[in-house]
């Protein structure tokens, strides 16, 4: 079944985000549109000198000093995430936290404690637990939550669905309807797992597919559509994880809405210091799962996730491929050594830029496609005539204002050739207002003209961005 239920494009925030939509009246088609917004978004990049994370040897003192969730929050703070641009308004501090336990309650803190302590120790799942286990997990919390503990009461009713969705019991129906209870009560006391409980619950009625609870109705459960939609958009606005999450799979699979995906997987690494999400945000920004490719996200996020804690093996690939960087099979395999004897702090790789100095990215903006910059077959790419030696990498250290003037005019050549031969734009057009996922890249771009700390893009001389450019003047077919 699917993770939104409701029409994910009609949500709120999204409804009322594409009436903010900008109208580009460049030109008189689409192609023309296109080459104009390619140019634009080379000329809206900004140079920033500080390329790659330095650190002070104070700074490194007190930065070890922190927590570690203080110092993922500072990495992230670091490498310039400022959040998303659908919800743009949610940080870290924004997000709802549950009210303590009443001091001098020390029983239910104890019965809280101890049910907590139990499900973070589970090597299994809540569901395949044996009976009596379950029981009195749910007992623990069930006595917090009765005495008022809401963290309690949000513990419970989760619990309550994971032993219910994909299991059948024979309380199951007055589980559920007391999981119902819970979330209800959640919500009006301003939790967004209240509200996305109350979500989950209708959708799960909802569901043709469940194995259990077939005949299960709304009314049994006390949940409808109206009240679902309202709480599902509230848990969005507050920032609620899972909530986030599927909007995001959701307009990935059913869309293809790839930029709002990374939009909402970023928000969520930002909001939650989540390394996973940092690497779902890359592989929205990457050409291998979209046509599109948006360089400086893939490299940001890339970067960050590896900062986490996370995985070499996508820089690794970049480096032996030239993706995003200069191609570099010794720093590739400098990378290999690099990950077997990695020594990390708290789980966490902070110190990563200064043994593996960012390179400056190539991103030529939001309307270049992934085959642009590699090529292959017969389509000329940036990075293909780079290693043919038909153009030099700006970026390379004896680069001359003529060999960049020199890639920046071949590099049209292939814009223009790709939207010549391989793209059919064949209806004119007086006006072309943006779709809502080309809306929000072109919106991220923006947020991000200079880039991140560990990402900064290559901004070309305003001596090279000055100089005209023929679009009428079609590179011949067989330009390879």
């Amino acid at each position: 079944m699917k993770k939104i239920i409701f029409d994910a494009l009609k949500i709120t925030r999204l409804d009322k985000y594409t009436e903010k939509m900008l109208d580009y009246k460049w030109g008189k088609s689409l192609k023309e549109r296109t080459y104009h917004i390619i140019m634009d978004d080379l000329k809206s990049f900004k140079h920033d000198p500080n390329n790659g994370m330095k650190w002070s040897a104070e700074e490194k003192a007190s930065f070890e000093k922190l927590s570690h969730i203080e110092k993922k929050k500072y990495l992230i703070n670091k490498m310039g995430f400022k959040g998303g641009v659908i919800f743009p308004e949610l940080s870290p501090e924004t997000l709802y936290k549950y009210p303590e336990i009443r001091q001098g309650d020390d029983t239910s803190k104890s019965y809280y404690e101890k049910g907590m302590k139990a499900i973070s120790s589970l090597k299994i799942s809540f569901g395949e637990l044996e009976e009596k286990q379950q029981k009195e997990i749910l007992s623990n919390f069930r006595f917090a939550s009765d005495r008022g503990v809401l963290k309690a009461s949000k513990e419970l009713a989760d619990l309550l669905c994971a032993r219910n969705f994909l299991y059948s019991h024979k309380e199951s129906i007055k589980e559920l309807k007391e999981a119902s209870r819970l979330y209800q009560s959640l919500a009006k006391a301003g939790s967004p797992d209240g509200y996305y409980g109350y979500y989950k619950l209708y959708r799960f009625v909802l569901d043709d597919e469940k194995f259990y609870h077939s005949s299960i109705t709304s009314g049994e459960l006390n949940v409808n559509s109206e009240q679902a939609l309202k709480y599902l958009n509230l848990a969005l606005e507050k920032g609620h994880k899972e909530a986030l999450e599927d909007l995001a799979y959701e307009l990935e699979k059913t869309y293809e809405g790839y930029p709002l995906s990374l939009d909402l997987m970023m928000t969520v690494g930002y909001l939650y210091q989540d390394g996973k999400a940092f690497v779902k945000a890359m592989n929205y920004a990457n050409y291998a799962i979209n046509l599109n490719v948006y360089e400086l996200f893939y490299t940001a996020c890339m970067r960050m996730a590896i900062m986490l804690g996370g995985s070499l093996e996508e820089l690794i690939m970049c480096y032996n491929l030239s993706v995003s960087v200069h191609a570099n099979k010794i720093r590739a395999e400098k990378l290999k050594t690099y990950a077997k004897n990695r020594k990390l702090i708290d789980g966490l790789d902070p110190y990563f830029d200064e043994h593996f100095p960012p390179d400056l990215v190539l991103d030529f903006g939001t309307e270049f496609y992934g085959d642009m910059y590699g090529g292959s077959g017969m389509y000329p790419g940036v990075y293909r005539w780079i290693a043919d030696g038909k153009m030099k990498d700006p970026r390379d250290k004896d680069s001359t204002m003529a060999t960049v003037k020199d890639f920046y005019k071949k590099l049209w050549q292939i814009v223009i050739w790709k939207y010549n031969y391989r793209i059919n734009y064949i209806k004119d057009i007086t006006e072309q207002y943006f779709t809502v996922d080309t809306y929000t890249i072109h919106l991220l771009y923006r947020k991000y003209s200079s880039g991140f700390t560990s990402a900064r893009p290559y901004v070309f001389p305003k001596e090279v961005l000055d100089m005209p450019i023929d679009f009428n003047k079609i590179p011949p077919e067989d330009l390879v």
